[in-house]
């Protein structure tokens, strides 16, 4: 799965940093989640370092970095924390910039660019549709595949995700997550992120 993936290159990446030993901390935050992703804003932070994530379960815990290694993350409250983790641990380590979503009032611009960066393709969206953006309904046809960030939540869109990124992988299609939950998804294993905005 490529959230397994995305921990074991943390792992790899951090790896004689002591960073397995630093704490996470969660927390349930008042912030607006972006656009592309459902539900609540949850904080995750990292030696000093505080990321976004977006979740239907937010929860407030503290562990450590290592326990997230190996983990199963088969529901949704450890696909958010190793979300948020991966988000928090990329910020830290300087691997990406962006760790939450922008105002809302970039939504439209966002959204606008997005509908200009899709226009004249042949797109497939993983996850809700996104408004302005026909898709085709068949992911073998699409020259470019869009991956939410409330997708990693649907237990049955996890395959379609795996299968995407391996196509981008070998070259056959162009992947392109989508929203601040993806952050450190797409910083560790270097996948195209959508988000101007961000913060």
């Amino acid at each position: 799965m490529i959230l397994h993936d995305a921990v074991e290159a943390l792992k790899k990446t951090s790896s004689g940093m002591g960073t397995e030993d630093g704490d996470l901390i969660f927390q349930k935050l008042n912030d607006p989640v972006c656009q592309f992703c459902k539900g609540a804003c949850m904080g995750a932070e990292f030696g000093g370092c505080v990321a976004e994530v977006a979740t239907p379960e937010p929860f407030t815990a503290r562990m450590r970095l290592e326990n997230l290694y190996d983990a199963p993350l088969k529901s949704q409250k450890t696909r958010a924390a190793a979300l948020g983790a991966l988000n928090a641990a990329a910020g830290f380590l300087m691997l990406s910039r962006k760790t939450g979503a922008c105002n809302t009032v970039y939504f439209e611009d966002c959204l606008s660019e997005l509908q200009q960066f899709c226009k004249g393709r042949a797109v497939y969206i993983i996850g809700d549709d996104i408004r302005g953006i026909p898709q085709t309904l068949d992911a073998d046809e699409a020259e470019l595949i869009l991956i939410q960030g409330e997708a990693f939540f649907d237990e049955g869109l996890l395959s379609e995700i795996e299968e995407a990124v391996s196509a981008a992988k070998d070259g056959k299609k162009q992947v392109l997550l989508v929203g601040e939950n993806c952050h450190g998804i797409g910083a560790l294993l270097h996948l195209d992120v959508w988000c101007p905005y961000g913060r």
